[in-house]
């Protein structure tokens, strides 16, 4: 296994969100991880990510693993350009890309070029956060978790607030750059629709506890329907 959680248990004041949870992620595969909002898929992100810290248990992954991470909010640096936003991991906190030394500069460049063209966003470059539709920022802040050519991506609701076509177009990249670069992508969505099309594997996170672990044909062929439907009544697995 890439990535395994032993016994993880982590809380808020009184709020325990996880619940010596135990979870084991295989490496190049697309994960999603379901569950309604608020119930602790960004927190296991973050403990994935080594940003938090569990309360108790342990998070197993391979010394020296490149995890890149796109944040449900998207955390773009509102006063950047869409290029020195894209760059950011790649200068050591050296923004923007203009201060840097001119052979470091065409390199950084040429990379970050290199990947808002995979998402679409080349023409962009100079433009800021705030000129960008919803769906624009999302694949910003999606190239920006892959630009440093990470072996683990943790994505976090990537379509939250998009509508459906936009939708479509970052979960089809997702899928697209992962064919690409064949990392290790965890997916946290509250909508089994998005997740259908791209995930190998399922995990269903509730009350801070999995609950199943398998394939869209495994969660087909078991008693979640009506804890699916819960998660979001706008979905009929059955459909």
């Amino acid at each position: 296994m890439f990535v395994e959680l032993n016994n993880i248990s982590k809380s808020f004041g009184n709020v325990e969100v996880l619940k010596n949870l135990n979870l084991s992620i295989e490496k190049g595969l697309i994960t999603g991880i379901i569950g309604p909002s608020g119930g602790g898929k960004s927190t296991l992100l973050k403990l994935i990510g080594k940003i938090n810290e569990p309360d108790s248990g342990l998070v197993k992954i391979p010394e020296e693993t490149k995890i890149g991470l796109m944040f449900q909010e998207g955390a773009l640096f509102d006063s950047l350009t869409v290029l020195d936003n894209i760059s950011f991991p790649l200068t050591n906190g050296k923004v923007p890309v203009s201060i840097l030394k001119n052979k470091t500069k065409d390199k950084v460049c040429e990379k970050s070029v290199d990947y808002l063209k995979k998402v679409g966003l080349e023409d962009a470059w100079s433009k800021y956060p705030a000129q960008l539709s919803g769906g624009m920022r999302r694949r910003l802040s999606l190239a920006r978790s892959l630009i440093s050519n990470p072996q683990l991506t943790l994505l976090d609701d990537p379509t939250a607030g998009l509508d459906p076509i936009a939708s479509s177009v970052i979960m089809d990249l997702i899928r697209s750059v992962h064919e690409e670069m064949f990392m290790t992508t965890i997916v946290a969505s509250h909508d089994l629709r998005r997740l259908f099309p791209i995930c190998d594997v399922i995990i269903a996170l509730f009350d801070g506890q999995i609950i199943f672990k398998g394939t869209i044909e495994d969660l087909k062929k078991s008693k979640l329907e009506n804890l699916i439907n819960f998660v979001n009544p706008r979905y009929n697995l059955a459909a």
